[in-house]
């Protein structure tokens, strides 16, 4: 990989390479100038989660431009090699995280977990389309999050790495899985359970300022509440709420990062009337509160208005 420019204010990095041809690593930083990215893609997949920053493209050699979205896992297939450019602005947040596997350079044996799981992701995408875009999975944020918490000195910090790697590829393959067999929701659930559970989800996405009674969803899945709860949890192995929880939180951390409004608008945005709870749940799943979210940032209000526009559609 070379960066033409790399004119950016690194607050959180990882990078692990368990061996050649996998390459692992994650970043939350503010640009502080303007930067042109470039990026040479062997053949291979590149598997990112693009957590916080303004949905945008990247230039896929001469041929096309692919969309990034926020906030949901993407999986892009090079079948040859792919010079990738992106450029960002002054003053924009961007965090996320990238597994780059070359298949042709990965070592004879790797072990058997790992093994499996790169044989599988290579049998479904490999040769086929561009870009394959996958459920939001708030898991795999937290997972990511805990990646980027991992001290630079600890003398685990490898292992600790090389656990993160492993469970960001079971978090991938299974929701493959799920997508293959059943558009995103897991479970062994019948058509008419899963269109339930797709319809309450789309709802939840669509008020997050507004909190529901369990009453109140199933009348919007058309099944008694306990019904909708067990289909719920075995569509996406949380209760409904802890998933509403997750969903709310991560948006209020991507409309803290980029479209520069305070604590207590955010969280009456995603439906917190209260900010000591707002905070304490935001603490909870970030390691951090709210507020130290854009302490030490540049002046939000001498951003550029495309910034809360594009943050403003991630979200929906």
């Amino acid at each position: 990989m070379s960066i033409a420019a790399n004119n950016w204010t690194s607050n959180r990095t990882f990078s692990y390479q368990p061996c050649k041809g996998l390459l692992f690593g994650g970043f939350d930083m503010i640009y502080a100038a303007d930067a042109h990215i470039k990026s040479m893609q062997l053949p291979g997949l590149f598997i990112g989660l693009m957590l916080s920053g303004q949905s945008n493209s990247i230039q896929s050699g001469h041929h096309h431009r692919i969309q990034i979205p926020v906030g949901r896992p993407i999986i892009v297939s090079f079948s040859e090699p792919t010079l990738c450019t992106n450029t960002y602005r002054s003053g924009e947040f961007c965090a996320g995280v990238g597994l780059h596997i070359e298949f042709d350079a990965l070592p004879a044996e790797l072990g058997h977990s790992l093994n499996a799981s790169i044989a599988f992701l290579k049998r479904h995408f490999m040769g086929k389309a561009d870009l394959t875009v996958l459920p939001v999975l708030p898991a795999l944020n937290a997972l990511v999050e805990q990646a980027l918490q991992i001290p630079q000195d600890t003398p685990f910090r490898e292992l600790e790495l090389e656990a993160v790697l492993m469970n960001f590829m079971a978090y991938i393959c299974r929701a493959v899985e799920q997508v293959r067999q059943h558009d995103g929701i897991r479970g062994n659930l019948q058509q008419r359970e899963r269109n339930r559970v797709k319809r309450v989800t789309e709802y939840l996405q669509n008020n997050l300022d507004h909190t529901p009674s369990l009453t109140e969803l199933s009348q919007i899945a058309g099944v008694n509440p306990s019904t909708l709860a067990d289909n719920f949890k075995a569509a996406y192995g949380q209760t409904i709420f802890a998933f509403f929880r997750d969903l709310r939180l991560d948006t209020a951390r991507r409309i803290l990062r980029c479209e520069g409004v305070s604590v207590t608008e955010t969280g009456l945005r995603v439906g917190f009337s209260n900010p000591a709870a707002f905070a304490t749940a935001y603490r909870r799943r970030f390691g951090h509160s709210p507020s130290q979210e854009i302490e030490d940032k540049p002046d939000f209000d001498k951003r550029k208005p495309y910034h809360a526009k594009a943050a403003s559609q991630a979200t929906r």
